[in-house]
């Protein structure tokens, strides 16, 4: 079973999916942590929700759930009712479903093809 799996450099203990497309690796980010996982759950659940409502309602740190939420939002998977910069607003957050079930889908095919 050789040419889907290659060696990356330097770092023996990981390699790199060959041919994962864009998107589908985009969904593999996603849910390869257990805060993201969690944020991501608890927003399908409760859409519209502040950072202390997803610590309280994930149990995750407060650190934790901000950088789950910045790499969510990076990968599209998360939107925000606030534009950078934010600090001193109130912003709520809600999974963007649509991009979430097509990127996975598109994950899952990869995975069966």
């Amino acid at each position: 079973m050789t040419g889907w799996l290659v060696q990356n450099v330097g770092m023996p203990a990981r390699v790199d999916l060959v041919d994962l497309p864009p998107r589908a690796a985009a969904a593999r980010d996603a849910i390869a942590g257990h805060a993201r996982v969690a944020v991501l759950r608890f927003l399908l659940d409760h859409p519209d929700s502040t950072r202390p409502a997803i610590v309280a309602g994930t149990g995750i740190s407060s650190g934790g759930v901000r950088s789950a939420l910045a790499e969510l939002e990076q990968l599209g998977f998360v939107d925000a009712d606030a534009a950078q910069p934010r600090r001193g607003h109130r912003v709520r957050y809600a999974a963007n479903r649509r991009a979430l079930t097509d990127d996975l889908t598109a994950f899952v095919a990869w995975m069966l093809h």
